[in-house]
């Protein structure tokens, strides 16, 4: 593989493993983090375990992941007041991180780390207070159960720090009355190498995504033109979203491919893609509003040119060249554009993995992650 590594973490890396059964790094190293997480979600990986590889690989940082499940066997087995006195006494943590954390035991390790006058930081990176039906109906049941409601309330209003994915949600949570606190770093997270793209004619497009069948339905009608137009592509989804009934009549030229929950797994499985060009479809909805750009980091990364709705998070990242926005009823001629011309395709390519090289380094991005980790340690002296 001739791709350009982008930081220390190289192409060929083994999975991660969950940092709850193999904690990494030095537990003697200076900065050492306790991740609370309903399980070993995508964002704790793309926000903690990739950015701050370097750190944990060197001595300097050491990560232990705490899941939902391992608190609930926990607290099974100890329910006093000091449940989790003896986990604190072990792991010596110098910061506490809930990442998106919902579920039970939430206030008693905030407690614990107030305690202990440890700094405690929440990341959030999409309205968990909101989660719309759209997403499926065991997303939605499960993000607005009234206990998880209330735990990711109260640990926002709490924390020393709340770590906002970007500016619109920080002020969707103000505007929730969750205003003290906040902290928006210039990006989020990125990719940790670049796949240069492949000079062929356009030959598979694809779509990522996961329980946004609604956002895809955007879509579809110009998908199906195109695939009539142009037989000899093909057509890939990679995620949770099933095979619109639009889309039978292709046959084997239309791919559904299984999940990947693993991030970095991920990221390997779609470089693996070839994928010629992306599609980012985004419905205007209030969720969607104050979502991340990672899908277009993402195929950026992987050498697959972008087409994004327009008027919406993507219009920053795909300006000057690096994506081409399109409305409701531009896809299909974007689509085409891209499939008869080539160069353009790789044109923007190159323009969009400049981006991705000058503004979203790793480098960059632990710098941001250890400045987060000293505002919450400032909050924490000062109240």
């Amino acid at each position: 593989m001739n791709w350009n590594l982008f930081s220390l973490t190289k192409p060929a890396a083994p999975k991660l493993r969950p940092p709850a059964n193999a904690p990494v790094g030095d537990p003697q190293a200076p900065l050492r983090i306790l991740i609370v997480a309903n399980a070993l979600i995508p964002t704790v990986q793309i926000s903690l375990l990739l950015p701050l590889a370097p750190l944990t690989q060197t001595g300097r940082a050491h990560l232990h992941l705490i899941t939902e499940k391992d608190i609930v066997l926990r607290t099974k087995e100890n329910a006093s007041p000091g449940t989790f006195a003896g986990l604190f006494d072990l792991l010596r943590p110098t910061h506490v991180v809930f990442c998106r954390y919902s579920g039970p035991g939430g206030p008693g390790l905030l407690k614990e780390a107030t305690l202990r006058h440890l700094p405690s930081i929440y990341i959030i990176d999409d309205d968990l207070l909101n989660v719309p039906r759209e997403l499926g109906e065991q997303k939605y049941l499960f993000h607005n159960d009234p206990a998880r409601l209330t735990c990711v309330n109260d640990l926002l209003r709490t924390v020393d720090l709340v770590y906002c994915s970007n500016s619109r949600l920080a002020e969707k949570l103000r505007a929730q009355g969750i205003t003290d606190r906040l902290h928006v770093p210039p990006f989020f997270c990125t990719p940790p190498w670049i796949k240069p793209p492949a000079p062929h004619p356009s030959g598979t497009l694809g779509y990522m995504g996961f329980d946004h069948a609604h956002d895809f339905a955007l879509v579809l009608p110009a998908l199906v033109k195109i695939l009539h137009r142009h037989p000899q592509l093909t057509f890939e989804l990679f995620g949770k979203i099933p095979r619109p009934a639009a889309l039978h009549p292709f046959g084997d030229r239309v791919r559904v491919l299984p999940a990947v929950s693993d991030y970095e797994q991920f990221l390997h499985a779609l470089a693996d893609r070839h994928w010629d060009i992306g599609i980012c479809p985004l419905a205007a909805t209030p969720f969607n509003q104050v979502k991340n750009i990672n899908k277009w980091m993402e195929y950026t990364a992987v050498g697959t040119a972008v087409i994004a709705s327009q008027n919406t998070i993507y219009d920053d990242c795909c300006a000057q060249g690096c994506g081409l926005l399109v409305d409701d009823d531009g896809w299909e001629s974007a689509l085409n554009d891209l499939i008869t011309q080539p160069a353009q395709r790789l044109h923007q390519i190159n323009l969009a993995q400049a981006r991705l090289r000058a503004t979203y380094s790793p480098e960059t991005l632990i710098t941001q992650i250890q400045h987060a980790f000293s505002l919450a340690e400032s909050s924490h002296r000062i109240a």
